[in-house]
């Protein structure tokens, strides 16, 4: 799926008087899937539609990110953006659901966790943003004073384009992907919101949790790429070692954007851990993989 055809799948909430872009896909128990930085709900496009089959796969752009609500005079950071999402779920008669975080997006589904227990029945970390190992790296650098009145939206693209294809991935993936990633970005407005977004990044709203962490009632899964330049696994095994119960794992030969270097293991491994809520045969994790990635998808 390319990114026009998953960005005609969304739809839109108001949320007071700002708004946030979603895909709501499939029936069954919720999965609710966070974005990090600096790409937009596109990146769960490639597992979306085989977690579709048997689970109601809520995709959100974060508040300034993707085409949601980007407009100034609002916070972004990821306390903010947990509130507006538990504000979101609220508004389509979500009383709990499965949370999986990425990145940015890791640290938000942390902050709903600790903040909003009743709503996240359970929780999967991939390469999170987590303790003091952010914000660095293109981050920091978009989150520079000044950036955006230094940029144009060609030279973002130009300067994000191979960055993320050295630092994100360990294997090799199409143009059109990357394309789609940034799309929201190549635009004036989208290149200010993103730099908007950097500037608001506080490593003080994860340092916060990390007492918390040990008082965390929720089963948890810890899906960490073994190559990722951007945060180390290291990271993941102590956010692992500091959530009772968490179950770990390093996806072999798998960078910070672990669901597209490995999404077979990371589609097979949220396939097991949902089943906690909702039963899914071998047999149909099988047939689901095999719809969705070819014979050859592991299970």
């Amino acid at each position: 799926m390319n990114w026009r055809e998953w960005q005609g799948r969304q739809e839109v909430a108001e949320l007071g008087n700002r708004f946030l872009s979603y895909v709501d896909w499939g029936s069954g128990p919720p999965v609710v899937l966070l974005h990090g930085m600096p790409t937009w709900s596109y990146l769960w496009s490639g597992i979306a539609q085989g977690l579709a089959v048997s689970n109601r796969v809520l995709a959100p752009d974060l508040l300034g990110y993707g085409f949601s609500d980007k407009r100034d005079r609002f916070d972004r950071s990821i306390a903010r953006q947990a509130e507006a999402v538990e504000a979101w779920l609220d508004r389509l008669g979500v009383v709990d659901a499965t949370v999986v975080g990425h990145d940015v997006g890791g640290g938000v589904a942390l902050q709903l966790a600790v903040r909003f227990p009743r709503r996240v029945a359970r929780l999967c970390l991939m390469d999170s943003v987590c303790y003091d190992a952010w914000p660095k790296g293109l981050m920091a650098q978009l989150g520079t004073p000044g950036m955006a009145r230094r940029l144009t939206p060609e030279r973002l693209t130009r300067f994000l384009t191979p960055a993320l294809k050295r630092k994100g991935f360990a294997t090799p993936q199409t143009a059109e992907l990357l394309e789609g990633l940034l799309a929201p970005y190549a635009t004036e407005v989208g290149m200010v919101s993103l730099s908007r977004d950097a500037v608001s990044l506080n490593t003080n709203h994860t340092l916060e949790l990390a007492s918390k962490l040990s008082h965390l009632a929720v089963p948890t899964l810890v899906l960490w790429g073994e190559k990722d330049g951007l945060l180390p696994a290291k990271f993941g095994e102590r956010l692992a070692w500091d959530i009772p119960g968490a179950r770990w794992m390093k996806v072999p030969r798998a960078g910070h954007f672990v669901m597209w270097d490995a999404p077979h293991a990371v589609a097979m491994e949220l396939f097991g851990f949902l089943e906690g809520a909702s039963p899914v045969s071998h047999v149909t994790r099988r047939s689901v993989a095999e719809e969705v990635w070819g014979s050859a998808a592991p299970v």
